[in-house]
């Protein structure tokens, strides 16, 4: 199994066991800029093809309004045109947007969608120079270098995560599988053990455990 079919798999059942991570982004509702209130109204409600609609028409009006394209991109994302919404994404920042999540967006497309490894770690790094103590970021960076077999970096970015918000689940639930595969069982057993005392019903966690203690004993 590769590795992204790991994370997909492991993600899914954390998701399954009580563990909600929702669509990998931000919502662009933090962006303190009005873009256009019914535009923005119908972005924050749902309402995607009255987005686009309405997104498309500022963008005619003002070509180069760089938060309705981020808006624009954000609302195909949902649609799950994903060629429209990287599109867009980087049209807002050529024309000079810098926001957080905007980067996180464009980062988690290029991961998802392209699996472009390199372009999504370039843009995750531009989030985070704009918000360094977020662990969000610092977990996604975690994800992307883990998925370019670095699993060094990896490792540091995960535990950055965890030192910003201990409280990170995934974060503990892929230290614990790194360092099981490592064969640094006292580690991985650490981390599952913070994935049981946040979930306490994580049957994962509990199986992980489980294939630790059955595996140490021949480990030495």
């Amino acid at each position: 199994m590769n590795r992204k079919r790991i994370i997909v798999a492991l993600l899914s059942f954390l998701i399954s066991t009580g563990c909600s991570i929702g669509r990998l982004g931000q919502s662009p509702s933090t962006i303190q800029t009005i873009c256009d209130k019914e535009a923005d109204f119908h972005l924050e409600n749902g309402d995607w093809d009255t987005a686009v609609e309405l997104h498309e028409r500022i963008i005619r009006e003002k070509p180069n309004f760089a938060l309705a394209h981020y808006h624009l991109g954000y609302a195909y994302g949902f649609k799950e045109d994903h060629d429209r919404e990287i599109e867009e994404y980087e049209k807002a920042i050529q024309l000079g947007l810098k926001k957080f999540d905007l980067f996180y967006n464009l980062g988690m497309a290029y991961a998802e969608y392209l699996e472009d490894y390199d372009k999504a770690l370039d843009v995750f790094k531009e989030a985070e120079r704009i918000d360094p103590k977020n662990d969000e970021i610092h977990y996604s960076l975690g994800l992307i270098h883990w998925f370019k077999e670095e699993e060094g970096e990896a490792v540091a970015e995960l535990l950055r995560t965890v030192n910003l918000n201990p409280r990170h689940m995934e974060a503990h639930a892929l230290l614990g599988e790194i360092y099981s595969q490592r064969g640094q069982y006292d580690f991985a057993r650490a981390e599952w053990e913070m994935v049981l005392e946040l979930d306490p019903h994580n049957e994962m966690a509990r199986k992980r455990l489980k294939e630790i203690e059955d595996l140490q004993p021949k480990s030495r």
